[in-house]
């Protein structure tokens, strides 16, 4: 499988440019992701640091703090590269067998600051992994 991280300025512009990767929903006109292949409404963001919290009943916790990038966000999983996909939205292609990344729009050294989420089960991605070049 090859994953597909698009990147689109919110979700109504998403489903315009990817009708095919959508289902008719119970209304009539209403369309839903095929999440059978596709996860929606991911997030990219930084973690920038740490802040305790009280929760309520006397413990604190430590939880991370995160700029998230601006965007909205959708992992696209296909059974081999899709040329159709890798346009301007592309952001990342990567191999879910080997955890390859294949493609980005961005550096090896600036993936290993991202945290993106949630992914597929099971993918072995390790953001800052090499960037490999395109298969032709």
């Amino acid at each position: 499988m090859i994953d597909y991280l698009l990147r689109y300025p919110d979700e109504v512009a998403a489903m315009a440019a990817l009708p095919t990767h959508t289902l008719e929903g119970i209304e009539p006109g209403v369309r839903l992701w095929d999440t059978t292949y596709v996860l929606p409404d991911v997030k990219a963001y930084r973690i920038t640091g740490t802040e305790t919290v009280d929760d309520g009943m006397g413990s604190a916790y430590e939880r991370e703090i995160r700029d998230h990038l601006p965007g909205w966000y959708i992992w696209v999983a296909r059974a081999e590269r899709d040329p159709a996909l890798e346009g301007e939205a592309c952001v990342l292609v990567a191999s879910a067998e080997t955890g390859d990344i294949l493609f980005t729009i961005t550096t090896v050294e600036d993936l290993e600051t991202l945290g993106i989420g949630p992914m597929f089960a099971g993918r072995p991605y390790l953001i800052g992994a090499p960037v490999m070049a395109p298969k032709s």
